[in-house]
């Protein structure tokens, strides 16, 4: 049984371990998504454990709109336009 500690940890360390036997030898596949979630698989070439891990949106950067959008920005986020 995999501890919440060890899962905690795991996911603090950004997914560098093994959940099962603690090694480094594992390798993710690419994120996948549908609808609003998202994904890896993961798996352990020491112990053959397999898992995946979930991604949450947290933040967005790098916001650019173009220049004659005839939409602002409004109240909570929501857009009207001008």
């Amino acid at each position: 049984m995999i501890t919440r500690e060890r899962r905690k940890e795991y996911i603090r360390t950004g997914g560098s371990f093994c959940l099962n036997c603690g090694s480094g030898n594992i390798s993710a596949d690419r994120i996948e998504s549908e609808g609003r979630k998202a994904w890896r698989a993961v798996v352990c070439y020491d112990c053959g454990s397999e898992w995946n891990d979930i991604f949450k949106l947290i933040e967005v950067d790098g916001i650019r709109l173009p220049e004659n959008d005839p939409m602002v920005s409004g109240v909570n986020g929501s857009r009207r336009t001008v």
